[in-house]
């Protein structure tokens, strides 16, 4: 597995999950057609990548490294 800091796996949580919250923000304001199509597949892609981010996250907080709570770092 690759190697990854812990404040590095934070800030890309943080990251990923903001970049979600825009999109889906941008999204409530378009209409139907192929953009809006593009960007609900962007969010999926982006959804998918926060659940493994979120899975490492938990599994370093499993082995006994001191983290917070994922809840408390995602905005």
């Amino acid at each position: 597995m690759v190697e990854i800091s812990t404040s590095a796996l934070i800030a890309s949580i943080q990251a990923v999950a903001q970049i979600i919250s825009e999109e889906e923000a941008t999204m409530d304001s378009m209409e139907d057609g192929p953009d809006l199509y593009e960007l609900a597949d962007s969010v999926e892609t982006m959804k998918k990548a926060l659940n493994e981010l979120k899975v490492v996250y938990e599994d370093a907080r499993a082995q006994g490294l001191k983290l917070p709570p994922y809840g408390s770092i995602v905005l």
